[in-house]
């Protein structure tokens, strides 16, 4: 029978070969009785062949599955490269005429990879593929029974199709491809040989089968990442634009606070001007009065003098105090804005802001300052400055629920030869635990539901850090009030302009 399986094996290539153009080989044909001679006669060295045969195609198998590997790893998303050397892999270890991948595509087989496929073999593919998964084609049967088909003879077993008829195969090894016992897949291997494949060969194949889904899983993934990746990309760039948004409109509403202030303390001095000046036009009128008359006395021109001076003093002293508030404010208002590195005292700058924010805070919520002088900073007082604003803010709106009254205390001090302490601190009704470990984070609040933003703390611990190339620390608890301590380089860093 041997023989005679040779000599059909020998004519069905011919066939095929003929018709791809190709001249057959001759097929050697040994007769059994010779062959069982040569075995009788050199038996240990037959032996040694068929060992050093099997363990030259466990190599090559080993080498195949390692390329395939290797191929994964390289290009997650090279998934036709990796279906492409399958089926090289494939046809040359099982020593097939055809080989192919399939996918499944909801109910339906597609065709996505081949090898040794001649023209008339891939028109005819071309024609049955896709094909429902319903058929009775074999591939199909196995993805949708999720089993291995493994027919010797598809002319004995019906499992035959246009493919079959223009390539002239007759065993077929079909092997599915499992995701999680899903059939996603199927690889295929043919051969013109009415026989099964070995089972090192079925083998081999599930464990192509096997890398193959890995090979889609990887793709899979690696697209989902991307479009994650992307939509994330999309949602900080957003997040950032809304960020960068609200702390210019907290730096606007800290500024109207700071302009409320400032409008607030001119009045008093420029209402004193007013006053002075109606009463000195007042004497003047008098005065005019009495020269006009000729009732004018050495005493009556003293006492007119004294008064003109006297006011004159009083316009200037109040003049020159609302001039050194709107210089202040706009020093302040210049930090806002431009942001600029310069040299300043901490003391001086800080009792500025607090200046503006006094009149703008409720009554009930007093705000003490206590600096160290003479602490020359080369730093940013508009970014220190919003720092305080936000602390005092934060404060009065968190601190002291229901129009609780209470102050709050700023200090500052030296800390070492390069840094400087800021100490801020209130005696309102602290914070839980759960609020301590978020307070720095963006958009986090208490009082959402009354116009919050959630960004004054998050900017705070920003500026700190990164500005003014700080830290800051947080002390609370429920009841005993925050503690708020920063420490500052005198000397801003360079990497912060």
């Amino acid at each position: 029978m041997k023989a005679g399986g040779e000599t059909t094996r020998s004519k069905s290539r011919a066939a095929i070969t003929a018709k791809r153009g190709r001249a057959p080989k001759a097929a050697r044909v040994e007769s059994p009785a010779k062959a069982k001679a040569a075995k009788a006669k050199h038996p240990a060295k037959t032996e040694i062949e068929q060992l050093t045969l099997e363990l030259q195609e466990a190599r090559e198998r080993q080498a195949a599955m390692a390329e395939v590997l290797s191929l994964i790893s390289d290009s997650p998303t090279g998934i036709q490269e990796v279906f492409d050397r399958i089926v090289k892999n494939a046809a040359r270890l099982c020593q097939s005429v055809l080989s192919a991948v399939y996918r499944r595509e909801g109910e339906h087989v597609h065709l996505v990879a081949y090898d040794q496929f001649s023209p008339e073999s891939v028109a005819a593919v071309r024609k049955a593929y896709p094909a429902p998964l319903t058929s009775k084609n074999l591939i199909s049967v196995a993805i949708r029974e999720r089993r291995v088909v493994h027919e010797p003879d598809v002319l004995v077993s019906g499992g035959y199709s246009d493919l079959q008829k223009t390539s002239g195969y007759r065993s077929i090894l079909v092997v599915p491809m499992l995701r999680d016992d899903v059939a996603i897949g199927a690889i295929a291997v043919m051969r013109l040989e009415p026989q099964l494949f070995a089972k090192a060969q079925v083998e081999l194949l599930k464990t192509f089968a096997g890398q193959a889904v890995i090979a889609i899983e990887n793709t899979r993934l690696f697209t989902e990442v991307q479009e994650r990746t992307t939509q994330l990309s999309q949602s900080l760039e957003d997040l950032r634009a809304a960020q960068d948004s609200l702390v210019q409109t907290e730096k606007l509403a800290a500024l109207g606070r700071l302009v409320a202030g400032v409008a607030h303390e001119l009045n008093t001095p420029v209402g004193t001007s007013l006053t002075v000046a109606s009463a000195f036009i007042n004497k003047a009128d008098r005065f005019e009065a009495d020269v006009a008359g000729g009732d004018v006395r050495r005493s009556s021109l003293t006492e007119f003098i004294a008064a003109s001076r006297e006011a004159a003093s009083q316009v200037m002293i109040n003049l020159n105090h609302a001039i050194d508030l709107i210089q202040s404010f706009k020093q302040v208002a210049a930090d806002r804005n431009v942001s600029d590195r310069r040299g300043f005292d901490l003391g001086v700058v800080t009792e500025q802001v607090v200046k503006g924010l006094r009149f703008g805070l409720r009554r009930n919520l007093v705000v003490n300052v206590a600096c160290e002088p003479d602490l020359a900073m080369n730093s940013y007082p508009g970014p220190y400055g919003q720092v305080l604003t936000n602390l005092v803010i934060n404060s009065a709106v968190h601190a002291y629920p229901d129009g609780a009254r209470g102050a709050v205390h700023i200090a500052a001090q030296a800390s070492g030869k390069h840094n400087v302490e800021v100490l801020f601190s209130d005696d309102g009704c602290g914070m839980s635990a759960e609020i301590r470990r978020q307070v720095f984070d963006p958009f986090f609040t208490t009082r959402r539901d009354q116009g919050s933003t959630g960004l004054g703390l998050h900017i705070v611990h920003n500026i700190v850090t990164n500005r003014l190339g700080g830290r800051i620390n947080l002390e609370t608890r429920p009841g005993a009030g925050t503690k708020i301590r920063i420490i500052v380089p005198r000397e801003a860093p360079l990497a912060a302009e």
